[in-house]
This record gives C-alpha cells, structure tokens and sequence, in this order.
C-alpha cells in the first residue's frame, strides 16, 4: 500500500483514466480532422491548383494551415471537461466521504487527479502534431516548427485553463456552479472592464462609446491568447492579387506563455491549499470556501448593481433629459438599493436560508454600499481622469474627428493642433455636458475625437453639441466648440480629408452628375454622364479635370464640404442642397489612397482593405452656393438649363414629400 503521503497512487491513476479516456480519444480525433488531415485534403494536387498557380510553397500553405488553427478556445473546454470528470466525487455527498475515507491523502487525490487530467488533455496534441509532422514531411514542407509551436501554446493553455478549472472546483459544492464560476473566473476582468464601460457610457461625459475600442489584456487569456501569441504567416501578393511575392512568418508571444506557464503552477497550488483544506460536509454548499463568500456577495451586489442603476437613470433620461448632477445623484441612489437586495438574495442562495438579515451581513451589505458609493462618486469627479484624458502626444499613432466627415491626422503638428482643441472643449465640461437641457430646442448633433495609440490601444471620445450660429447659445459654448469647426472646416485640410491624399496628384477619370427631368408629368432619373461616349478617354479626362478645379475653388471659397454642429450635412435638412447627386473618381496609379473613414473607425487593416488602392470614388453634396462647380457643369454639358438642378425642397413638393400629389419617380 502506498504511503497517504505520496504524491502519485497507481490504482487512482488507472481508475481516473478509465473514466477520462473517451474525453480524450474524442479530443484526439477532432483534432486529427483539424490538422493532419485537414492538411492532406488541402494540399492534395497541390501542384496544379490555383495556389501553386499564384507561387505558393509547400512551407507557406503549412504556415498558413497552422496559423488559423485555434488554441485556447479548444483547450478552454477540454480542461473543464476533464478535470470535471476527474474530481467529480467532489460533488457527490456518499463518493466524496468514500474517496476520502480510502488510505490515499488529498496529496495523492489531488496531484494523481491532476496528472491523469494532463494525460487526457496532452497526449492527443502530441499526437497529432507527431502526425501532422509526418505528413508536412513527405509533402515536401519546411519550417516544421510552426506544428511545435502551435502545440506548445495549446499546451499551455490547457495547463492554465486547468488551473483555473481545479481552482473552481474546489470553490463549491456543486458541479453546475463550478463549471459557471470557471468561465466566470476566465471571462472576470473582461466582464468588469465591461461594467465599467457600460456604467460610463451612461453616466460620464463624452463616454457614449466607452463600449468600443475594447483591447483584450493578459488577464483575459481565452481572447489574448488568440490575438497576441499565435504562429504568424504574411504571403503577400502583388496588386491583383494573382503572384506571390513575398512571404514571412514569425511566432508572437513567447514571453507570454512563460507568464502564463508560472501563473498555472501558482494558481494549482492554491487550489491544492483549498484542497487540503476544504471539509467534506461542504459538499452540495453554492460556495465551499469561507473566504469566497463575502467576495462573491459584495462583488456581485457592486458590479450588477453599478450597470443597473445606470441602466436606471438611463432610462429616465429617455423619458425626461435630465442634468449631468441629476443623472448621477439617481443612478447612486438606484445602485445601492439594488446592490442590498443583491447582497441579501446572494446571502440566502450562499446560507440556504431566509433568515440572512444578522449584524455581520448588514456590515457586508454597508461594505458594498460604501464601495458603491465611493466608486461612481469618483466617477461624477473624474478622479481618476477619464473625461479629462487626452494622451501625450509621444503615444500618439494618430489623432482624428469625425461630425459629418473622418478626417484623421498623422503629422505631429496637426495632432498636437487636435490635443489642444480638446483641451480647450473640456475646460467649459459644466455647460457642454448639458447641452441637451439648456438648449432644447436648438439642433444639435454627436461628433467624435478618436486617438489611436503607437500601443495599439484607441482612446473614443463622444459628444453632443448644438448650432454654434444659433442666436441663444453663450459666449462661452462658442469659445469652445467653434475652433474644432474652424479647423476642420479649412480648405487645404478639406482637400486633404475629405477629397483625399492625392487630391492634387490624381487626375479624374469618372465623374457623374444626375439630372431630373419630366416627360409627360414624370420625373425621370438621368445620368447626363452617359451622354459622353462619343468623347475620348482623354477628352473626357480634360471635361472631368475643369469642372474638379471648379470644386475645388468652391472649397477654398468654403462653399462645399462645410460642417457644421447643427445635424445637417448638406443634404435634404438645408433648403439650399441640391437633390442632383454628383460623384468623381481619383485615380493616381503611384501614390496609395489613405482612407480616412476606414482608419478612423478602425477597420482599413482588415482583409478587404488590406491592399493598397489608387482611385476612390467621391460623393459630393452640391448646394445652390457652389456657383463654380454648378457653372463647370453647365459649360461642359452635365446639365442644360437652371430647371435641372433641384433642390431638396423642391423634389420634396413637386413628388408629394410636403402633402401635394405625388409624382412618380424613376430611378434607372
């Protein structure tokens, strides 16, 4: 018989695999159809498929297969599984007792439960990277180590991911809880990042977007794992897309792994404290460990009830606006009445009983309620410098504002323009925070500051603002609001970011003017562009490029492309935007476009806009004022005569929009 103080038992050993194993062999074949032969089936006739057509080698359709194999989402569910299924007498009042009643110590229990877990969980990756290694071998690939690398990380996933699983098992006394709190325990720093945010973009200013921009930290390994350590693999491709013409690869996030290899041996020896510790009569209890009580009660009360009294005062202000102070004073008030009766249901699920109302819960329950307190009244005064954060400019990667146009800026001397503009809004924060209210019944519109650091991380700013032309508005809103409209509003910036980098090195080779017109009391839908064809390429290039230089005269006169905080943009709200659409394209065959909507809103990286593209197409809100443009477009035949530009307002009267019979439109 083996020593109670041994670390490993045979027999238990044996009996745990015989209750694991078919964990495993599922786990095995899944990962068989996911790798090797997933790659065999991909990479059969290889010679002659369209791959081998654009260049690609053996070694970068095995990157390229290892890169998008997942990691910690598989070994996330197979640690809980197993190590469930291990210590599942945990959960069970007469196998508990048994268990623990054999001559073997919780130390052979326990490491012998934990080293048949490793067996269920590893043996398949080395197996099938074994496999895959064979396969990619005869295939004729190098660069093998990619296969060794991605086993490495599931390795080290599913040993952290297990850590956490043991941890959670000996949290409770129930086999249901424990699975909820492991993915509870993975999922906690992101959920209370999440709650933070969700409370802030309801409560303080200029945070409505607080939900976005959202970078998964280390603490979060299901989500980091994927995005920062992973096998790399770049092809790139020539413009068509249809030539290889480079390739690279690398493995991210070595140093990570060591982190989280020494976080899971920490963490294991906790849970083996708990273990050592834990009373057998804690079996069926929602929490077995005493110290995760008070925990548990506070922590939920706290964070349910912070997003909930926001929600709280969110909802009311729906109905009613209501001031910056009111907002808050209700969402504090609605917090800690709902955290009590949080605190208090939790007590009764965690005690098994009604009778929950004692002296030492009512301390916790004023624990949580100052905890409350304190945490959204440093929210109200920005302790801790949300509203008032603006980056240094030595992090910033760019600095951009978006109201009816994304304009981003990356030289250094506009970023710093855009740092101090929004250090001059923030200075009047008590009267722009209640725009809404002072100013009910003046138009008003949502713009945005968005930086996004050298470290990745973007940092959103949202605000509402009114007219700053309307006749009721201060001094003060002025003074602060109506610089960003003077910068933004300049005309070389304009041309720069509105039109495009290559405003002035690209030539014009399409442009579009519609025009409406009636045939028998029908207005029909035209493109005098279409007239043309009779015209060369270059002719039509010499027509395009006089009525452009007319647009862009009209934009150093400041008569189109103009934004201003009222929530119109030059279309059907201004009496003066004509109904007529107008578009160009801008083809410059050497210098990239840089797309400022796409970089603004975070998505000109994604695969769709990960190649660089030389024309754009331009959408152009004309208005009655843009004499230059309008006259070019006449004297080269976009258009006839005065009646075919239509404005808003009258398309709206003459096709039933403002209570007159409608007339039937046309759109060809």
């Amino acid at each position: 018989m083996q020593s109670k103080t041994s670390f490993f038992n045979m027999a238990l050993f044996k009996k745990n695999i015989s209750r694991t194993w078919i964990a495993g062999l599922l786990y095995f074949i899944l990962l068989m159809l996911m790798l090797p032969v997933s790659f065999i089936i991909n990479t059969a006739h290889s010679e002659d498929d369209w791959m081998a057509e654009m260049g690609y080698t053996m070694e970068m359709r095995l990157y390229e297969h290892m890169a998008y194999q997942p990691t910690a989402s598989i070994a996330i569910v197979v640690a809980i599984v197993v190590t469930g299924v291990t210590f599942w007498y945990l959960f069970n009042r007469r196998d508990n007792y048994m268990m623990h009643a054999f001559p073997v110590g919780r130390k052979s229990l326990y490491f012998t439960g934990l080293l048949s877990s490793f067996v269920v969980a590893i043996v398949p990756v080395l197996l099938v990277s074994i496999f895959l290694t064979i396969a990619a071998a005869i295939s004729g690939a190098s660069g093998l180590g990619c296969i060794w690398y991605w086993a490495l990380i599931v390795i080290v996933s599913t040993c952290l991911f297990m850590s956490v699983a043991m941890f959670s098992l000996m949290t409770t006394g129930q086999i249901v809880t424990a699975i909820i709190f492991y993915f509870i325990f993975n999922f906690l720093y992101i959920l209370m990042e999440i709650a933070f945010r969700i409370t802030a973009s309801l409560l303080m200013f200029g945070m409505s977007a607080a939900l976005n921009g959202i970078n998964y930290k280390i603490w979060t390994p299901i989500f980091f794992i994927g995005n920062k350590i992973k096998v790399i693999s770049n092809v790139q491709t020539d413009e068509m897309g249809n030539r290889v013409i480079g390739f690279t690869h690398e493995f991210i996030g070595g140093k990570y792994l060591a982190i989280y290899a020494v976080a899971a041996v920490v963490i294991f020896l906790v849970s083996y404290l708990m273990y050592s510790r834990k009373k057998l009569e804690t079996v069926l209890d929602f929490i077995a460990v005493p110290f995760m009580k008070p925990i548990f009660s506070v922590g939920m009360s706290f964070f349910i009830s912070m997003v909930a009294g926001a929600y709280v005062a969110g909802m009311i202000e729906a109905v009613k606006p209501l001031r910056y102070n009111a907002r808050y004073a209700i969402a504090i008030v609605s917090a800690i009445i709902i955290g009590i009766i949080i605190y208090y249901a939790t007590q009764m699920l965690i005690e098994k009983t009604l009778r929950v109302f004692r002296l030492k819960n009512l301390v916790h329950a004023c624990i949580y309620s100052l905890a409350a307190l304190v945490v959204l009244l440093g929210m109200r005064f920005d302790v801790v410098k949300i509203e008032n954060k603006i980056p240094n400019a030595k992090d910033i990667a760019w600095a951009g504002i978006s109201d009816h146009y994304e304009m981003v800026f990356t030289n250094p001397d506009e970023i710093e323009q855009v740092r101090k503009l929004h250090q001059n809004f923030l200075e009047d924060k008590k009267e722009l925070r209640d725009v809404s209210v002072i100013y009910p019944d003046t138009d008003s519109t949502r713009y945005s500051i968005r930086y996004k650091l050298k470290n990745g991380d973007i940092i959103i700013r949202d605000y509402t603002v009114v007219d700053t032309e309307a006749p009721e508005v201060s001094p003060e809103y002025v003074a602060a609001t109506q610089p960003i409209l003077d910068f933004i509003n300049e005309p070389s910036r304009i041309k720069e970011h509105v039109i495009g980098n290559t405003w002035n090195t690209g030539e014009i080779t399409q442009m579009t003017f519609s025009v409406y017109k009636y045939n028998d009391n029908i207005l029909d839908y035209e493109y005098q562009a279409n007239s043309f064809d009779e015209l060369s390429t270059n002719e039509k290039k010499e027509k395009y490029g006089r009525v452009y230089k007319a647009l862009l005269k009209d934009v150093d006169e400041g008569k189109v492309f103009v934004q201003k905080f009222n929530g119109h943009d030059g279309y059907e709200y201004d009496e003066e935007a004509l109904y007529n659409d107008f578009d160009f394209t801008i083809t410059d065959k050497e210098h990239p476009y840089f797309s400022d909507t796409e970089h603004f809103w975070d998505y000109a990286d994604d695969y769709f806009n990960s190649y660089p593209r030389y024309e754009q197409n331009i959408t152009v809100s004309l208005n009655k004022n843009c004499d230059n443009t309008l006259k070019a477009l006449k004297d080269e035949g976009f258009y006839e005569s005065d009646d075919d530009i239509l404005t808003y307002e009258e398309y709206d009267s003459q096709t039933g929009g403002d209570g007159g019979e409608p007339i039937h439109l046309y759109n060809d």
